[in-house]
């Protein structure tokens, strides 16, 4: 999503004045087109918001008095002002100016600010929306290539027809995660997605459905401890619903600016100890249906988790903390940033190892009377999994809490 630009100086802006539109403040998923663009300057670090309003009301709006936004455990002043001239900031090489009236990708500020670009122009009309000259110098400054921050039109999308079902589609498409595996894309996402965008109308934390992903997985447990070969099938189905519904937390805190590194810590300590319940007890369902040779690879099973587990939660504590345990993954990646073969071969075996890949080969498992072979797959998954913490150790040790956890 990033272009090429040319570095015109250092860019980090304190203040960010926003010149609101004429047209309705449109609401998607239970925000405003112009609280989120608030919201995501107060994730992206700008402790100062200024709204200037709109030209057609600016002599009748009453004075709102100043008021704190929130974003993802951040925290910025919002002011308004009725014209441009009633701005008082001293500092003007900090000024960020935005243009109202675009739904726009979470990342994308964050982008066109570490380009060291002036200015982000909309793909589809002749504004500038971000830019870090005032709205009047604006039409009068023919900018060089050098200085424009191009970004994915997908990501941007203009709301002057006030197209909110699709822009919230488009806000929702949005929501995957770079990391996601070919299954997460083409099955889980789709299917997680369709819940975010139903649950996000309404003031439902992520937590709750972090609390339902619980209780699935204690379902599942139940389903695996008393159910025989019926118990294998629904545990290996459940499992990978488990993998499905855990999206929506995450898709509905970042839907709504709502990421916390609490959260995240929760979310992985739940995804962990329902990895560890479905092998635990699927090894125990095996016994106690196949016999004792199961009993032996159970154990094995188990205490490879836990020592993955363990060696991961050690290392973030004396390395970056958060909650994190796809910082590994990530380590790995910065390695191979230089040797694209090594990359892309990576790339397809992390995607294989991932949990909504494996939770799916297992349901498919389940579903064809194939339950006794996961024991097999789950050893060697967690021996490769064991063997690049130990050798990645000292890079996780040594690596830098990611900006969004802070």
């Amino acid at each position: 999503m990033k272009d090429a630009v040319t570095n015109v100086g250092a860019f980090k802006p304190t203040t960010a004045v926003i010149r609101a539109a004429d047209q309705e403040d449109y609401i998607v998923s239970s925000i405003s087109v112009r609280d989120r663009l608030i919201k995501t300057c107060v994730a992206s670090g700008i402790k100062r918001i200024i709204i200037i309003a709109p030209e057609n009301d600016a002599t009748s709006r009453p004075e709102k008095a100043p008021y704190i936004a929130y974003a993802n455990e951040k925290s910025s002043t919002v002011e308004h002002v009725n014209t441009a001239e009633d701005l008082t900031i001293s500092d003007q090489k900090s000024l960020l100016y935005i243009e109202d009236g675009f739904l726009l990708h979470m990342s994308l500020l964050d982008d066109f600010v570490t380009s060291g670009a002036k200015v982000l122009k909309s793909p589809s009309s002749p504004k500038n929306i971000f830019s870090r000259d005032n709205f009047t110098l604006q039409a009068d400054t023919t900018y060089a290539v050098s200085e424009i921050f191009n970004g994915t039109p997908f990501h941007i999308f203009d709301m002057k027809d006030g197209r909110c079902a699709e822009a919230r589609s488009r806000l929702f498409k949005w929501l995957s995660k770079d990391s996601d595996g070919f299954i997460s894309k083409t099955l889980n996402r789709p299917v997680s997605t369709f819940f975010s965008r139903f649950f996000a109308e309404y003031p439902i934390a992520p937590a709750y459905f972090t609390a339902v992903t619980a209780l699935l997985a204690a379902l599942m447990t139940y389903v695996l401890m008393v159910g025989g070969e019926a118990g294998i099938l629904w545990g290996c189905i459940l499992f990978h619903v488990v993998s499905v519904v855990d999206g929506i937390d995450g898709e509905i805190a970042r839907a709504k600016f709502q990421s916390s590194l609490s959260g995240a810590k929760l979310d992985t300590t739940i995804d962990m100890i329902t990895n560890i319940l479905f092998m635990g007890t699927m090894s125990y369902a095996l016994w106690h249906t196949y016999g004792d040779a199961y009993l032996t690879l159970g154990i094995y099973i188990v205490l490879l988790a836990l020592t993955g587990v363990m060696l991961m939660t050690m290392l973030l504590y004396f390395g970056p903390g958060g909650g994190r345990f796809d910082i590994l993954a990530e380590t790995i990646r910065a390695q191979y940033t230089t040797r694209p073969f090594l990359l892309k071969i990576f790339n397809f075996c992390n995607y294989c190892l991932k949990r909504d890949a494996f939770a799916f080969i297992f349901a498919v498992f389940g579903l064809f009377g194939l339950g006794k072979y996961i024991p097999l797959f789950l050893i060697f998954g967690l021996i490769v999994w064991n063997l690049a913490i130990i050798t990645n150790a000292r890079s996780i040790l040594t690596a830098k809490q990611a900006p969004s956890e802070t």
